[in-house]
């Protein structure tokens, strides 16, 4: 990836080592991911990047220092400097602190409307956190063409996508954005996802352990689980969502194990698990439906035994 100007450090005066950066590939990817995340104010995620960096290169002195500006920008003790440069963002800043919404969108799309690269950023991350995605669509298209430096609206492209159930549309974006940036796990989990939803299931799991190699998290292994439930492997997907019940409790997760078990002829397991999603679970008749079945298949059995 084209090493880039990181505009918020230079605003900070802060210098990111030109042989640090280039160190290697995944460092300067980790770098511009981490650089998109912290001026768009998502400092946690800066943070984790900025982690994955010192993982790499413990001694980068620079890093170590990016980190502390961006704990004191956190805090709330230093603004961001793209927001405190803009009238506009730093009113609607003030607006989302007043809870004042109609205000702060007013801000933001004037901010927009007048700005280039990250006032569009701000605007689509209002609209896709309010879950207004097809609105914040437009926004993000804006702050793609704005620049060539950043591939990061792809990204939130296919997430905005991919919930409005356009798996089409979401497909291509997020397969362009990896070819940009192709340590980012959680493009990797967001593609296998719209695969899964398009019935591709030997390629979102291609892609889910990627994503795991390069991230191993819950939330991937759970995703690894329904998809290889999904794909009919039963037994691999009982192991793999079996391990995740002791950090998972939801009536999701067993459902899927207790219809894992059901596939493979497991009748008692699978009654089971299906009586701890039935708890957990709002009333699905559904589950109930095929709690009954396979109970009234264990009663059989018993009567034939």
């Amino acid at each position: 990836m084209k090493k880039r100007i990181l505009t918020f450090i230079i605003s900070l005066l802060i210098i990111v080592s030109p042989l640090a950066a280039a160190a290697n590939e995944m460092i300067e990817d980790y770098l511009d991911i981490a650089t998109s995340y912290a001026v768009s104010g998502n400092y946690a995620s800066a943070m984790d990047y900025l982690d994955k960096i010192l993982s790499i290169d413990p001694s980068n002195k620079e890093i170590v220092s990016l980190k502390m500006t961006l704990k004191n920008m956190q805090s709330g003790n230093m603004p961001s400097p793209v927001v405190s440069q803009n009238r506009n963002l730093v009113l609607a800043e003030q607006a989302k602190l007043a809870g004042n919404k109609s205000s702060e969108i007013q801000y933001l799309t004037q901010a927009a409307n007048s700005g280039g690269y990250w006032e569009n950023m701000f605007a689509g991350d209002f609209f896709r956190k309010s879950k207004q995605f097809s609105k914040a669509i437009p926004y993000y298209e804006k702050a793609l063409n704005s620049t060539t430096q950043f591939s990061t609206p792809l990204l939130y492209l296919g997430i905005c996508y991919f919930e409005m159930n356009n798996y089409n549309e979401a497909f291509p974006i997020l397969t362009q954005f990896i070819a940009h940036n192709q340590q980012e796990s959680y493009a990797y989990a967001m593609r296998a996802r719209v695969l899964t939803e398009m019935g591709r299931y030997n390629d979102a799991e291609t892609d889910i352990v990627t994503a795991i190699a390069l991230e191993d998290t819950i939330e991937y292994r759970y995703l690894e689980g329904l998809i290889l439930f999904k794909r009919g492997n039963f037994k691999k997907a009982q192991t793999t969502l079996e391990k995740l019940t002791n950090q998972i409790q939801t009536s999701d997760i067993y459902k899927f194990l207790g219809l894992s078990y059901y596939a493979t002829g497991d009748l008692n397991n699978a009654l089971i698990n299906l009586d701890k999603a039935i708890l957990l679970s709002d009333d699905d008749k559904t589950l109930q439906t095929q709690y009954n079945e396979i109970k009234a298949k264990l009663v059989n059995q018993g009567q034939n035994k």
